[in-house]
């Protein structure tokens, strides 16, 4: 089978909600009361309007079935305000950071609408009411294009990583001379549970988020394990997957905001909300407030400037007398002309200044990547393997032969802790998707 040429591979259009999920409490939603989840014992209430503004990737992750289910598992049908909606398969600390990230930029919509900053509905000759300097679209209604959401509307870049690994020992293995077959198979189990969870936390403390699409089957090694050797150059679907995460907020050194293994499992998953830096941003708003204060000291000192009296030296009136005298007609007339176009001058100058500044005069407008809307409400997915041969740490009963390195495995006896050579197998599966908060 040929190999995708595509940067990241398209989630199918049947992956999205079943129609179970979305006819769910229609009557519920009529009224504002709040949906009841319990995740794992930690018990939120959010609005069903909220919950479901959230975007497809992370409600699959919330409910796998695609329906609201009690504890005992049962589908709740009609849902109401006494019902306990019960997720048992998610982390309550990515639920929390996913609405903290959610509700900020909730309140950036509410408290500061960019339709402010644009002022579309206002002529060109009223400032905006938010930042008090005229609209730049005002100037220019035209031309308003669907790439200008991402300009208006609060965006979160939704990256998701579900991280498989398989871990295969290379370490030599006994058994006391007695053990039964039973015995046997339960120290084999035991010591193969050991190796997966010294591997997830190897795994989990790696959270640089660009770390895995170094790790690439697909990439050349370098040939020495030296740590002068170069990073492997990525190739070029990763590369541009790369390129396109960083000039849209993400940095090469940007971590997960959070990751986790499941309980009982060799599954990692990480999350990592990216609000793009748009006009909706905190950041933006300081700039603006800088860049007007700045422009309004710079607008009084010249203006203080141009009123001060100029210093010319007097003439005794014999010395003007003189120099009347020497001025032709033509001087005369030349002057003039020179006098009426420096009053035309300074007049167009004031004219100018007087005049608000656009928006971005003052501050240089976002550089947005328009391939994020690829996107925009179709989550798409990318997978690759890599693999690694490590040591790692293990406390077991047991004890080592020093001769042949051979580790006896024991049912109880003393601890040893002993280096375990595995080669790990790692499946990575990204979920990239863009979230425009206030558009349905």
């Amino acid at each position: 089978m040929a190999e995708p040429q595509s940067v990241i591979t398209q989630v199918s259009a049947d992956q999205g909600l079943p129609p179970v999920m979305q006819d769910q409490g229609q009557d519920f939603l009529d009224d504002d009361s709040l949906i009841h989840m319990n995740i794992q014992e930690n018990h939120y209430y959010i609005t069903r309007d909220q919950l479901m503004s959230l975007p497809e990737s992370l409600l699959l992750c919330l409910f796998p079935s695609g329906v609201f289910m009690d504890r005992t598992g049962q589908v709740i049908t009609n849902l109401t305000s006494q019902d306990e909606v019960y997720v048992g398969n998610f982390a309550p600390d990515c639920f929390e950071y996913i609405m903290e990230n959610y509700v900020r930029a909730q309140e950036d919509l509410v408290n500061f609408p960019v339709e402010e900053i644009f002022d579309r509905g206002l002529s060109s000759r009223e400032p905006s009411r938010f930042f008090g300097f005229s609209s730049p679209n005002a100037l220019s209604p035209a031309g308003h294009s669907e790439a200008d959401i991402l300009h208006e509307k609060p965006s979160i870049i939704v990256l998701r990583e579900d991280l498989d690994y398989y871990c295969v020992p290379f370490q030599p293995l006994s058994y006391p001379e007695d053990a039964s077959d039973e015995l046997k198979t339960g120290l084999d189990e035991n010591f193969i549970s050991q190796v997966k969870l010294a591997a997830g936390s190897y795994l989990s403390v790696q959270t640089s988020v660009f770390q895995g699409l170094h790790s690439s089957n697909r990439l050349k090694k370098p040939q020495s394990d030296s740590p002068d050797q170069p990073t492997p150059k990525l190739g070029p679907a990763e590369q541009h997957l790369m390129d396109m995460l960083c000039s849209s907020g993400f940095q090469g050194t940007s971590v997960w905001g959070n990751r986790a293994q499941e309980p009982g499992k060799s599954v990692i998953s990480s999350l990592s909300l990216c609000r793009l830096m748009n006009e909706t941003t905190q950041e933006f708003r300081d700039q603006v407030e800088e860049a007007k204060k700045n422009h309004e000291e710079k607008m009084l000192s010249t203006r203080a400037q141009s009123e001060s009296p100029s210093l010319t030296p007097l003439q005794s009136p014999s010395q003007q007398h003189n120099d009347t005298k020497r001025k032709s007609r033509l001087s005369s007339l030349a002057d003039n002309v020179r006098s009426r176009s420096a009053s035309r001058h300074r007049s167009s100058s004031r004219q100018r200044q007087d005049q608000a500044p656009t928006l971005y005069e003052l501050v240089s407008k976002p550089d947005i990547n328009s391939k994020l809307l690829l996107f925009w409400k179709k989550p798409a997915r990318k997978c690759w393997w890599g693999e690694e041969e490590l040591k790692l740490p293990l406390k077991l009963y047991g004890q080592v032969n020093p001769e042949t390195g051979e580790l006896l495995l024991l049912p109880d006896g003393p601890i040893v802790t002993v280096e375990v050579p595995i080669k790990l197998h790692i499946r990575r599966v990204w979920t990239l998707e863009l979230s425009v908060v206030g558009v349905e």
